[in-house]
């Protein structure tokens, strides 16, 4: 036990030491690292509902590749591997196909009830599911109620381009463009897209004044496409801030609104539309949409973090809360090598051995040709979305 201790320690003096020497390399290799706990806690849900089902655990390692260490206790071993990428844990008998001793076939995951199957199946994403929960309840209740829209009043927060070459000053209060009045800030967005090139009269409340200022607008703007007038001119989003118990009833609401906008966005990578729009990604001269909702690679996760980490500790959480919900989701596809195949599995049995009034095991045999296109498609999104993050990085969403 002697080793594993030492390291601990050594990489908690480390850690002490980045944080305050390079704070924001700090955040960025944490945030990196929760990707790998959050796999871990994957693995820990199979692990929990597994012995809580009387199944036979025979290894729950973190990492892969060659040990680094391990212990024995009782019937399984527990260790750290080379490469921290997640974890695994074995539970003996998840298939047909695997062979196990007749004294242990009992506690094989294919011999237990329905129940205890579906619950190990699901567990792992489950655990995602409440690592997200937790985390939009901080952000709800410390930062507000960012996951929805933010109000935005008429005071310019920051200028540049047109707005500061027409003197428009940080804290002036607009009141009308061209003529029209402003109420809100979507109202002076709106007015100012449809002139551009035009110089237009802005009437702005400054230190309890009002003045009248001539912005000549810009044709183009660098935040969206095509011709639109543009300002540059910017203001603050405010977001509602519900209160600690508030946040509790809120939570499970905006868990479920992040959720069916991930399938959304998983039905939108895969299908047709989706595939030609990534595929365009590999052309000389991609359109910018193509890149705009597709899947990153570990590189690109990387350099999500060290952006979300500069934008600050909710954007940070953000990043985090969509991860997990994608990835709890993904993984319940109904489709070997996913948790949802086995979850599948689970309940065609379940339906099967009820239908015919005997059990019915499902034989993986029969499934594997389709398991090999799956592990080929996710084979090819790894390594494309890996040249893809290396060769043309995404823009900074933060």
């Amino acid at each position: 036990m002697r080793f594993p201790t030492r390291v601990a320690a050594f990489a908690f003096a480390a850690a002490v030491v980045l944080a305050v020497a390079k704070p924001n390399l700090f955040g960025t290799i944490a945030v990196i690292l929760s990707f790998f706990v959050m796999i871990m806690l994957h693995e820990f849900g199979h692990f929990v509902m597994a012995k809580r089902a009387g199944m036979k655990v025979t290894e729950f390692f973190i990492g892969f590749g060659p040990r680094v260490w391990s212990v024995q206790k009782g019937e399984t071993e527990y260790g750290l591997k080379a490469f921290p990428l997640g974890g695994y844990c074995r539970i003996i008998g998840m298939t047909n196909l695997e062979e196990v001793d007749p004294e242990d076939e009992p506690r094989a995951y294919r011999s237990k009830r329905f129940l205890p199957k579906l619950g190990v199946a699901v567990a792992g994403s489950t655990m995602h599911f409440l690592i997200a929960l937790v985390l939009i309840f901080i952000v709800l209740s410390a930062g507000g109620d960012v996951f929805s829209n933010p109000t935005a009043n008429t005071v310019v927060s920051s200028v540049e381009g047109p707005a500061a070459a027409a003197n428009m000053h940080p804290g002036d209060r607009i009141i009308s463009i061209a003529g029209q009045p402003v109420r809100t800030w979507d109202d002076a967005v709106r007015v100012i897209q449809k002139r551009p090139g035009q110089t237009v009269p802005m009437v702005v409340e400054r230190v309890g004044a009002t003045l009248t200022i001539s912005v000549h607008l810009g044709a183009r703007s660098p935040y969206v496409d095509g011709r639109v007038g543009y300002a540059g001119m910017s203001t603050k989003a405010h977001f509602v801030r519900p209160g600690v118990l508030k946040s509790v009833a809120l939570t499970p609401v905006r868990e479920f609104q992040i959720g069916k906008q991930s399938i959304g966005a998983l039905g939108h990578i895969f299908s047709p539309a989706g595939v030609h729009s990534y595929l365009q990604n590999f052309s000389k001269s991609p359109p910018k949409a193509a890149a705009k909702d597709r899947p990153v690679s570990v590189v690109g996760f990387g350099r999500l973090a060290s952006q979300a980490v500069a934008a600050g500790w909710v954007q940070t959480l953000l990043l985090l809360i969509l991860i997990n919900m994608f990835v709890g989701i993904f993984n319940l596809v109904p489709l070997l090598p996913f948790d949802g195949g086995h979850a599948a599995i689970a309940i065609y049995e379940w339906i099967a051995s009820g239908v015919r009034r005997r059990r019915v095991q499902v034989d993986v045999a029969k499934l594997m040709p389709l398991t090999f296109v799956v592990l080929a498609v996710l084979g090819f999104l790894f390594l494309s979305t890996l040249f893809l993050d290396v060769n043309h990085p995404l823009a900074n969403p933060f």
